[in-house]
């Protein structure tokens, strides 16, 4: 497998984010203002921009991501395990510009409907994101591409294997959670610290595990 394939389906999820942004344009009032920076994540938008500027944003950071992605491997000196390791990447960058879509979604439909919460409908993306990426991340193996990299699950491939397995399904736990957390509590503003314990505490934790894995001898030990 390489990364055609996802790279297009990734440019498709931004071309559709950018569809979705002209015909918002033009469905839009001429003088419309659109709400971002919800810095408290109260739900109550503290800011404001004209609409062909709030439209574009989305789909122009999907395509800078996308573009920084696909030419991050190329860029790489150590190639070793990446056949093994491009599955995972590129759902890395197609789950990516699937979460820009759906930004672009609900700054719209926000847009279009100002009771719409935008902050619960993105974070739970972000779950769905987090949940694909944990159950794949167990299956990838001993690569310099991505994964959980340490001293240790670089230089042992079954430290690596146990640590990328029990960072996967933590990863996953921690979206769920994620997830319940974005569907059902009412204070928005516990969800940052939802979305970084379930996107960064996994690796945290996956880092400690490594260390406490007894490592292979060597040859000749």
């Amino acid at each position: 497998m390489n990364l055609r394939q996802p790279i297009l389906l990734a440019g498709l999820l931004a071309a559709g984010a950018a569809a979705l942004a002209v015909w918002a344009y033009f469905a839009l009032p001429a003088d419309a203002m659109i709400a971002i920076n919800w810095h408290d994540l109260s739900g109550r938008s503290h800011a404001a921009m004209p609409k062909l500027f709030a439209l574009a944003l989305a789909p122009a950071i999907s395509v800078i991501v996308t573009t920084s992605l696909a030419l991050a491997p190329l860029r790489a000196r150590d190639r070793k395990g990446f056949d093994s390791a491009l599955p995972a990447y590129g759902l890395l960058i197609t789950s990516l510009a699937g979460l820009f879509l759906v930004v672009e979604g609900a700054v719209i439909a926000l847009a279009l409907d100002p009771t719409f919460d935008v902050i619960r409908w993105v974070f739970l993306a972000c779950a769905v994101l987090l949940i694909l990426l944990g159950n794949t991340l167990g299956k990838v193996r001993h690569n310099a591409l991505i994964g959980v990299r340490t001293p240790q699950t670089r230089t042992d491939a079954r430290v690596w294997d146990k640590t990328q397995r029990f960072t996967g399904r933590t990863m996953v736990v921690g979206a769920i959670g994620l997830a319940a957390i974005a569907f059902f509590a009412p204070d928005h503003r516990v969800l940052i610290a939802a979305l970084v314990a379930a996107a960064a505490g996994p690796i945290v934790a996956g880092s400690i595990y490594a260390r406490a894995l007894p490592r292979e001898p060597g040859p000749g030990a």
